[in-house]
């Protein structure tokens, strides 16, 4: 590509994104209906005509299959049919008709934190949050991208394509930049991502305040220094986030009716570190112990009623399967179980009794990595060495796990880097698999386990290291 948009270092300056998690797409209920002209949609001021063609998809070694293409003034339809009700998807990129790819080239020349910032007030979507520093000492913190004002109650569900009210005005909202000393912060979290304004559901501040008591600390006895392997040193911690209150659950227990193994593992967990390393059979004890508390909360009589079919296909599973949003909401359930009827205590006891006999497991013996590729299903995805992972979910090392599911890690840091703006030879870098994404080449999985170990690599930028690599055209 071009340019690049993610993380950059153009000489005098550099950059990193991630997520903003703003809230930025909407879902219209569509009423559509054929007509002898063609489909018509329902919108603000009556019937309207909608686009449609026909596409023709080719299948290897089946019959092509085709497929109706509709479009309202809101957007593409993606569910239903083209005579009853259906949901169109609006999104900036598609009424602004960019991706925001103009930014990528301005980006190349930037020299400065404004000069990255104004690059990047062409990107689209998605919406990023930035950090960039330069050598002049700036340091600059915003979001980049496109999110439409409109009637909060977009942001929620599926609103009315004929309602006026629910229609996007054609302005954007301003969004939030600062130049914050001595240093920023930015993990997917809600201060980062510009908070009300922009979304509804960000990650939880967990790893943002780690990394803020990690910089806060650095220089101090024992804490870490601030240069490249300080800097390593923050993306590879493992120390989790929400131990504090599960331990607080753990040391409210009542000790009376539990088994001596029972109160054998309660001890465990109560002195262990919180960190979730590969090698520690405490952190794997834990993981026995919370998934044993989500599945038991899951099953409790209270929430029984979300045991119940949705109605919903299984493409939406991940976000209705009970024990799984369980997992995702567990410090919640924490704080609020009680006031629901959830008897929180009792399913720490069980989940106790259960996993007391057999928490011998260290954490990377289950939490391995599991790739998710477009062929898995197939049995024609690249084969990937099986690799031990430390961190989880609500680490800085964010290899995400779903506690009561599974111990594997689906999804985990993209790539990995350290800028160092006094010497850019001195910067770092790792991404998950390699630099290739043909499976038989030599660099398809050669940085994994780099990449597990929290370990990074050089950035060779000097030509003289470089060398050039000619491709045959297929």
């Amino acid at each position: 590509m071009p340019g690049l948009p993610h993380f950059g270092h153009a000489g005098s300056v550099a950059w990193g994104i991630t997520n903003a998690m703003s809230d930025y797409q909407d879902l219209f209920s569509e009423e559509l209906r054929r007509t002898a002209s063609g489909v018509e949609a329902r919108g603000s001021s009556g019937w309207e005509p909608a686009a449609s063609r026909v596409e023709t998809v080719a299948v290897r070694g089946a019959e092509p299959v085709t497929v109706e293409v509709i479009e309202t003034a809101r957007g593409p339809v993606i569910s239903g049919q083209p005579d009853g009700a259906a949901l169109s998807l609006r999104t900036p990129a598609r009424v602004e008709r960019t991706l925001g790819f103009e930014a990528l080239l301005p980006l190349l020349r930037s020299r400065s934190c404004a000069d990255v910032q104004a690059a990047l007030r062409q990107w689209v979507e998605p919406v990023n949050s930035v950090l960039a520093a330069d050598t002049s000492g700036g340091i600059l913190q915003f979001v980049a991208g496109r999110v439409p004002r409109r009637d909060r109650e977009n942001r929620r569900w599926p609103v009315p394509a004929w309602s006026s009210r629910h229609q996007w005005t054609g302005g954007y909202e301003e969004l939030p930049a600062s130049s914050p000393h001595p240093f920023a912060v930015s993990a997917n979290d809600r201060a980062a991502g510009g908070g009300e304004l922009l979304g509804m559901e960000f990650a939880p501040a967990h790893r943002a305040r780690r990394i803020r008591e990690l910089l806060e600390g650095a220089g101090a006895s024992g804490g870490l220094r601030l240069d490249v392997a300080g800097m390593q040193q923050i993306h590879s911690d493992t120390q989790l986030g929400p131990w504090p209150a599960l331990r607080r659950l753990l040391a409210g227990l009542a000790r009376g009716g539990l088994s001596a193994p029972a109160v054998g593992l309660l001890d465990r967990l109560l002195g262990w570190d919180g960190r979730m390393d590969a090698d520690s059979p405490d952190a794997g004890a834990f993981a026995a112990w919370r998934a044993a508390l989500v599945r038991g909360i899951a099953a409790d009589d209270a929430l029984a009623g979300v045991h119940a079919p949705t109605g919903f296909p299984a493409l939406f599973g991940p976000w209705t399967a009970p024990v799984s949003r369980v997992g995702f909401a567990l410090e919640t359930i924490l704080d609020d179980g009680a006031r629901h009827g959830i008897d929180v205590a009792r399913a720490a006891a069980d989940a106790l009794e259960s996993t007391a006999v057999r928490a011998e497991t260290p954490w990377g013996g289950t939490h391995v990595l599991h790739p998710v590729h477009a062929l898995s299903d197939t049995g024609r995805a690249p084969a990937v060495p099986s690799t031990k992972l430390s961190g989880d979910t609500g680490c800085v090392l964010s290899t995400e796990s779903l506690p009561g599911i599974t111990d594997s890690s689906f999804r985990g840091p993209v790539a990995r880097y350290v800028w160092d703006l006094a010497d850019r030879d001195n910067s770092r870098w790792v991404v998950p698999f390699g630099a290739s994404g043909v499976p038989d080449h030599k660099h398809f999985a050669s940085q994994l386990p780099l990449w597990a170990a929290g370990d990074l690599i050089p950035v060779l930028t000097d030509w003289d290291l470089l060398t050039k690599e000619n491709h045959e055209r297929r």
